[in-house]
């Protein structure tokens, strides 16, 4: 967690992570009061409910003016994030080492009480050093500037701030100019800075013509990481913005300006009839090269700055047939458009293949084997799960790679990038869209179908491999703690917890899910168990330490035993963590328990251990109720109490059975009673014989 200590908005500066405990304190130790018009972010930074900044938005991240704490000077802004998007808060510091004037300040991040959605929000805290942003709207016409102003404007401040984006190994991913502002006064207003990256996915929210021609092609949330070199190309067409002076791309969508740019290139889709000369011209085609191994790098740029020449490079040409492939009343020349347009017409695509028409149309019109050994294996792949359930859907997927493999994944409705994948899952889910896709795409291996038609990739295969693989084993295991859930969390670190009993509340850690889960105890409508299957499988990717002892109780079809495991869990993550008492958490475990007492069968004990549970549920110490509910000794002697009694009960109904038997025989058991009774008056009236005689014998003895 990041913090402010100073009350000086010019010495603010961001700090080192804060222990787990002290973090969850402060993130959580604000009142969250429903109609406060300040939120407080750590104590130190008050941003301002009721005065938005729209000029500084970030799509669906609105903008709010913001100020330290005691502090009347309003220098800074917040961007606060929605929850159904994961921000890239993991790159928090390392964006606030970058020391470039050329890049928005980044003060604090964290998380709030946000008066108006009533809940808690991730948010991001920078200095507001900006000006307007440079355009509007992508859809704009050009700025008209003269080379020589976009040279010092823009050109030499950008190429810094890449070089310090490069030197910490980050990419930004939003590099255009509507997220590129003048300077403010406070630096001069001379030179542009670029803005914030931080509180959607990665490139979330770039426009469509800034991405490269495979990258376009992905779902908005799903498009990854990305490289530096597409920043440097989304670095190429503001530039070529910001100097053109009309718009050739102006009207179309997001998939005609993709069409376009295979068609004609990004250079000559973006700059259409206007002409460029000279060293501009040379640096315009540097940084718009479609193919990535010939685009410019950082090196080149700074060489071109400095006055050297380069050579011009030989840009490659997208593959393009002799022969049109008609596919859905469209002809089609380019294997990557056929690629982008499968999903149109399943049942023609099924023609496409078991007729050999593809395949043909690759080797023929097309002339290309490396195409060729890509759909014969795609083919292949599929086949071996059989025809069954989704199998066209896979086989087109596995199609579409083989004749673009660097376009992202197309499974149904989705297009993802596989580094964008999780961030797609975690929207899926808090927004309440079907996963299915997901856990197909997993299933099916398209992953690492998708890794072994790569040829030039700039992404980790390896840790790709494992982790897809290793989300295979989670979904074939259908206990809780694994399933899709566990995916969710394995693949996507950053997400929150996003389980319904957390609502409310931004959970990143087990120390805060405690705290949430105390603030929840006051409810009247909480539920009964603290864990479902999605905080179990938050808590076991955090630390396994903390709820993979207890994976047992937590299965287990008791009831009694369920409620037990949960408190388990709760009360190590209390005891490990070394946090606060909770005595709203342990309030709660007190009416829950019913179950857990009739596991008992002395009706004392019960009530006993009912009333130590009443008194210790005052102390907020769940390591000492779970002490009392967990004590073997006396569940030992409680066992082997019932066992005795339960013999003694049998013993007493053998009696009974006895007695009912005889009574039920009047005459057997009339001779037998008579006979014993004659016995006993016989046995006594002789013992009185005897005493009379002896007396009177004793009598005359005396009197002689």
């Amino acid at each position: 967690m990041m913090t402010e200590h100073n009350q000086d908005p010019e010495d603010l500066s961001v700090d080192d992570e804060e222990s787990a405990a002290q973090s969850v304190k402060r993130s959580h130790a604000s009142g969250r009061n429903k109609l406060s018009v300040i939120a407080v972010l750590d104590g130190d930074i008050e941003i301002l409910v009721e005065k938005r900044l729209k000029h500084l938005d970030r799509g669906i991240s609105k903008a709010y003016s913001a100020r330290a704490r005691g502090s009347t000077n309003e220098t800074l802004f917040a961007l606060v994030c929605e929850n159904h998007l994961v921000p890239r808060s993991s790159l928090a510091k390392k964006y606030a080492g970058i020391m470039s004037p050329g890049l928005v300040s980044l003060v604090s991040a964290g998380v709030v009480y946000w008066p108006p959605a009533q809940g808690e929000r991730y948010v991001f805290v920078y200095r507001n050093t900006l000006g307007q942003p440079l355009m509007k709207g992508a859809g704009e016409d050009g700025l008209g500037w003269k080379p020589e102003k976009a040279m010092k404007v823009f050109i030499e401040p950008m190429v810094r701030t890449l070089s310090g984006l490069r030197n910490i190994e980050m990419v930004h991913g939003c590099i255009n100019p509507m997220n590129i502002f003048e300077g403010g006064a406070d630096e001069g207003g001379s030179q542009v800075i670029l803005g914030e990256c931080l509180s959607t996915p990665p490139s979330y929210l770039q426009p469509k013509v800034f991405e490269t021609i495979e990258r376009a092609q992905a779902d908005a949330v799903a498009q990854g990481r990305g490289t530096l070199e597409d920043d440097i190309y989304a670095f190429g067409v503001s530039l070529t913005m910001i100097l053109r002076q009309k718009n050739p791309l102006a009207g179309l969508d997001d998939d005609a300006i993709i069409r376009e740019k295979i068609e004609l290139g990004s250079y000559g889709a973006l700059t259409g009839k206007e002409r460029f000369t000279g060293a501009i011209l040379e640096l315009l085609r540097g940084l718009l090269y479609d193919e990535r191994t010939q685009r410019w790098t950082l090196e080149e740029i700074e060489s071109w700055m400095d006055g050297q020449r380069l050579s011009p490079k030989q840009s490659a040409k997208k593959k393009k047939a002799s022969r049109p492939l008609v596919f859905n009343n469209e002809r089609y020349l380019r294997p990557i458009l056929l690629a982008m347009d499968l999903n149109k017409n399943q049942g023609e695509v099924a023609s496409l293949i078991e007729s050999d028409t593809l395949e043909q149309w690759v080797i023929r019109s097309l002339e290309d084997t490396r195409c060729k050994e890509r759909l014969d294996l795609a083919i292949e792949q599929a086949q071996q799960g059989g025809r069954g359930s989704g199998y066209w859907e896979q086989l087109i997927s596995r199609v579409s790679v083989a004749l673009d493999p660097e376009a992202p994944i197309r499974f149904k409705n989705l297009c993802l990038h596989p580094e964008g994948i999780p961030y797609a899952l975690a929207e899926a889910y808090i927004l309440k869209r079907d996963i299915m896709p997901y856990v197909e795409i997993i299933n099916h291996q398209l992953v690492m179908f998708w890794l072994t038609m790569q040829q030039d990739v700039k992404v980790d295969v390896g840790n790709l491999n494992s982790k897809f693989d290793s989300c295979r084993a989670f979904l074939r295991q259908t206990t809780i703690g694994y399933g899709i859930e566990r995916c969710l969390y394995f693949l996507c670190p950053e997400s929150p917890c996003v389980s319904d009993r957390l609502a409310g509340y931004y959970v990143r850690s087990p120390e805060e899910m405690m705290l949430a889960f105390e603030g929840i105890s006051e409810s009247t409508d909480k539920p009964k168990l603290f864990l479902d299957r999605n905080i179990a499988a938050f808590l076991s990717i955090k630390d396994r330490r903390n709820i993979d002892p207890f994976f047992p109780e937590l299965n287990a079809p008791e009831i009694y035993t369920k409620i037990l495991g949960n408190i388990k869990v709760l009360a190590t993550i209390q005891k490990r963590s070394r946090l606060e008492p909770f005595p709203g958490i342990a309030s709660w475990i007190a009416e829950i328990l019913e179950p857990v007492y009739e596991r008992y069968h002395d009706r004392e004990l019960r009530v006993d251990i009912r009333k130590r549970i009443e008194k210790l549920k005052k102390t907020g110490d769940l390591t000492k109720i779970m002490t009392v509910l967990d004590d073997s000794e006396e569940r030992r002697r409680d066992f082997y109490g019932f066992r005795a009694a339960m013999e003694e009960y049998r013993d007493l109904g053998i009696e009974n059975t006895e007695l009912v038997h005889r009574l039920g025989k009047p005459e057997i058991y009339s001779k037998e009673t008579g006979q014993e009774v004659a016995a006993v008056v016989s046995g006594f009236l002789a013992a009185i014989v005897i005493l009379v005689f002896a007396f009177i014998h004793f009598s005359k003895a005396g009197g002689f």
